[in-house]
């Protein structure tokens, strides 16, 4: 692949993201709470298509109010068999408005990783179909899950122009109750991703 192509197929992801990310905000913006399907739930079709994409995929939308956040809590799945990707935002209603900025940045990042899990699937880069393993540790740092942090935190880290080691350091701060690591198991995996290859 020569850089050109390289370039293109950066481009064309970032388009992707931007497209997906926009339209999770909107829906955001206009719903308080609920389950919502896209790009249906926005115009007539059951998934997203994009040029010179070999696969089309579906977002679920799960958004829910919790005034004893203080912020939000914003996580991601991929369900490879369906090409779902599964969108949760936790939000305190309290403080919608003035969060908006970082639940864009936060989509950037989560979106940017279930599209890279979606690629290594298509491309069979990686194995994933196997078992996720139990314990946090080493689901962080299979091989795919590295693969995938890396390009959601650079995302992020373009976006709101930050410095990826304090992008990455700040997720697994401020993110415990999602990846359930200890400080040394988070040391490991903040290493591993920032010397990734």
């Amino acid at each position: 692949m020569n850089y050109k192509t390289i370039i293109l197929e950066s481009n064309k992801r970032r388009s992707i993201i931007r497209t997906l990310v926009r339209d999770i905000v909107n829906v955001f913006k206009e719903e308080d709470e609920g389950e919502f399907y896209l790009p249906n739930y926005i115009k007539d079709e059951d998934e997203y298509y994009f040029e010179n994409l070999d696969y089309g995929f579906s977002v679920e939308l799960v958004i829910s109010e919790n005034e004893d956040l203080e912020r939000f809590k914003i996580d991601a799945n991929l369900y490879r068999k369906d090409n779902i990707i599964e969108v949760n935002i936790e939000y305190n209603p309290n403080n919608k408005t003035s969060l908006m900025y970082d639940i864009v940045g936060e989509l950037n990042e989560v979106i940017a990783h279930e599209i890279r899990h979606i690629d290594q699937y298509v491309s069979g880069s990686y194995d994933l179909d196997v078992n996720s393993p139990e314990d946090s540790l080493s689901y962080y740092t299979q091989k795919h899950e590295l693969d995938a942090q890396v390009k959601g935190f650079k995302r992020i880290s373009k976006l709101t122009k930050t410095p990826f080691d304090i992008v990455v350091k700040r997720w697994f701060r401020t993110h415990k109750d999602i990846h359930k690591l200890s400080d040394d198991e988070s040391e490991i995996v903040i290493n591993k991703i920032l010397n990734y290859n």
